[in-house]
């Protein structure tokens, strides 16, 4: 048999245990609203790392063209220095070819003078 005073610990204890259920209820949401926050700022900070990430990126893509271009600049400069040597080297040798074959051509023209000098006075000498 139940007695009035049971009655009445039963509805308190019901009572308590809605309660209860209320507290754990608002616990749960809030714990769903700190995780639905740590997922957004995890979010955010993915997306900071990522653009950092891509800013660095971008920085070595720049510094590694800079150094390209100063690679290229440097190849190109000492091949001209190369091409600018061996053009000296040529011309220094062809004009000494030239320089050769005018001193053989007036020494043939000295000798073709001279030849024909004495044969010219070789033939007044029979005329």
């Amino acid at each position: 048999m139940l007695r009035l005073s049971n009655v009445f610990k039963v509805k308190s204890l019901i009572k308590v245990v809605t309660m209860d259920r209320t507290e754990i209820l608002e616990k749960i949401k809030q714990a769903e609203i700190k995780v639905e926050e740590a997922i957004r700022a995890a979010e955010e900070e993915r997306k900071n790392k990522i653009l950092e990430a891509k800013m660095k990126a971008r920085e070595i893509i720049e510094s590694a063209e800079a150094e390209a271009a100063k690679v290229k600049e440097d190849i190109l400069n000492s091949a001209r220095q190369q091409i600018e040597a061996e053009k000296e080297e040529i011309r220094k040798s062809e004009t000494k070819k030239i320089e050769d074959y005018a001193k053989k051509g007036k020494d043939n023209i000295m000798k073709a003078v001279e030849m024909l000098y004495n044969e010219f006075v070789g033939m007044m000498g029979h005329a």
